[in-house]
């Protein structure tokens, strides 16, 4: 299936479709799997996957309900998006501003989550419809070929990050094909509602990601993990022409 039909698809606005299986969608409610991780050699598929979630997200929503946080340590894969409206704090090709970005992820984590008790609501949609406001939605996109999950206290920054976004209106989701460090040593990846993994290159990298036979994934395949299921689907077709029409 290409990607295209996707977007021409009516599919809710709080859900974003990931693949096929057998003519079967798989679509996932953002606010409860708020949380994604994407995993595969270079060239698998996993940055594709990330560009696709954030289409489907600029195409739902405008720049006043949704606003993009931007991780991408080469600098490449996440470019198109640095200069559009949707862009609240971009780190590109740096490693420190990268971990201050972090930083003041969980500072807006702190003062939402501050929000919710001071108003005595059980979420920031429950805020925004009670109180009139337009907390907007926030798309966290990580996409790190380039150590950022090795440096010192990452691993703590993103467990901290996972692990408070419930009812915050934040979408978190990392692209890597790095699975050797800290946070997938200390199986920490495993707090992420949901796990996706590309074709890695070999067993170890599919025990360390915690997706047992993601080394023997054929093209465009991959396997997801959530509510403690193992499913194997297959990506869309994507043209990259299809970034630049939906920014224009």
């Amino acid at each position: 299936m290409e990607f295209k039909e996707i977007l021409n698809k009516n599919i809710e606005k709080n859900k974003i479709a990931l693949g096929t299986k057998v003519g079967d969608l798989l679509d996932l409610d953002i606010n409860t799997y708020n949380s994604i991780i994407i995993t595969g050699e270079t060239g698998s598929g996993k940055s594709i996957m990330l560009d696709q979630i954030i289409l489907q997200m600029i195409a739902k929503y405008t720049s006043d309900e949704l606003r993009l946080i931007l991780i991408d340590t080469t600098g490449v894969e996440l470019n198109y998006y640095k200069d559009t409206n949707y862009s609240l704090l971009t780190a590109m090709n740096d490693i420190d501003k990268s971990q201050e970005v972090l930083a003041k992820i969980l500072e807006e984590i702190s003062r939402r989550r501050q929000i919710l008790l001071d108003n005595n609501v059980l979420s920031i949609d429950e805020f925004n419809k009670q109180f009139n406001h337009n907390i907007p939605k926030l798309l966290i996109a990580i996409d790190d070929n380039k150590g950022l999950l090795k440096e010192e206290d990452v691993d703590k920054m993103l467990k901290k990050i996972i692990g408070n976004i419930d009812g915050l209106n934040i979408l978190f989701t990392l692209s890597t094909n790095d699975v050797f460090n800290k946070f997938f040593e200390k199986d920490e990846n495993l707090l992420s509602k949901v796990l996706i993994s590309f074709d890695t290159t070999n067993h170890s990298e599919s025990q360390r990601n915690n997706i047992p036979f993601s080394s023997e994934l054929k093209t465009g395949k991959f396997i997801v993990y959530r509510d403690n299921n193992y499913e194997e689907y297959q990506n869309f077709d994507f043209d990259e022409n299809i970034i630049k029409e939906i920014l224009d």
